[in-house]
């Protein structure tokens, strides 16, 4: 029983640490000059070189390793509700603290992603077996399966950069709401995620590092983490966190879980009960995205606009 509780206890400190790194990596986005999706090696020098960021990126790191140990010795049944409990606690700090606002639409839209973050995480059953061919040049022969996983979170991403920078002038003119920021980011990170779970599939399979690294899923990790971290990081510098982080970390559990089906050859579940879990799930997903505003509201933009003046104004410690 105190094992279990030690466990839960892990889980919790290292979800929290995971979205605490996102308040860093706001307070980081008022000190950097505007990055924009189309310069990507600019806001990556940017975000390298500010050691506020640096700092919450360590605490990402730290959290992200510790969520992996926790998660690995205990349900998922219990560990995704730990999840929500946290991000419910990144949500509500956003409100209170930060004074980010929230319409009735929007509350709906983020209690029912979270929600569907705890239904996906209950459908999980056992690990599915790896593809028949698992290291990087057989990738490289083959790397339809691959490829099919990748393409539609890039081009996302890419979509979004590219509205999201579009100038759009005009008394009229509004900028993208937080949710198109939180798919983009969410199916890289979601895509990142499935690399860290096949590097722990190869090292449980095998126990050798070397053919970790001669497995494709190191350089999966390495390149959509960098990719949804500057799209986070640019979306932090435009949007509200609360509604950033809760679209992020569904969008990126679906992707996980969808991903693993491509990838790993995980098979949907044939059980009516986990059937049912997943699919509601997704279909929340899809419900709380089609609920969501496109655009921000023009009094939470002049709100945020001001909130950026004072930080750009303050003094740097």
């Amino acid at each position: 029983m105190g094992h279990d509780l030690g466990n839960a206890a892990l889980a919790l400190l290292s979800t929290s640490a995971y979205y605490m790194a996102f308040l860093v990596f706001r307070i980081a986005a008022g000190r950097m000059p505007p990055l924009r999706g189309s310069r990507p090696f600019h806001a990556a020098w940017h975000m390298l070189k500010d050691p506020v960021w640096f700092a919450g990126g360590l605490i990402l790191f730290l959290g992200l390793a510790y969520q992996v140990v926790a998660f690995n010795a205990m349900p998922l049944a219990v560990a995704q509700p730990i999840f929500a409990i946290s991000l419910v606690f990144l949500v509500a700090y956003s409100v209170w603290i930060l004074g980010e606002r929230l319409n009735g639409r929007e509350w709906f839209s983020v209690a029912l992603f979270l929600v569907a973050t705890i239904l996906i995480g209950l459908s999980a059953g056992s690990e599915g077996p790896l593809r028949a061919d698992n290291s990087l040049l057989g990738t490289l022969r083959s790397p339809w399966p691959m490829l099919a996983v990748m393409a539609p979170a890039l081009l996302v991403a890419a979509l979004v950069w590219l509205v999201g920078d579009r100038r759009a002038g005009g008394r009229h003119a509004r900028k993208l709401a937080g949710v198109a920021y939180g798919i983009g980011a969410g199916a890289c990170a979601g895509l990142a995620e499935a690399g860290i779970r096949g590097i722990a599939l190869v090292y449980e399979d095998t126990g050798d590092v070397l053919r970790v690294l001669g497995s494709p899923h190191p350089y999966l990790t390495l390149v959509m983490a960098a990719i949804a971290l500057i799209q986070l990081q640019v979306a932090l510098q435009r949007c509200r966190i609360a509604i950033v982080a809760t679209v992020l970390t569904v969008i990126g559990r679906a992707y996980l879980v969808l991903s693993s089906i491509v990838l790993f050859g995980e098979d949907w579940p044939r059980d009516t009960g986990p059937f049912v879990l997943r699919a509601g799930g997704l279909t929340l997903t899809l419900v709380a995205l089609a609920s969501f505003p496109r655009y921000e509201q023009r009094g939470t933009e002049n709100a945020e606009k001001a909130a950026d003046v004072r930080s750009a104004t303050a003094p740097v410690q």
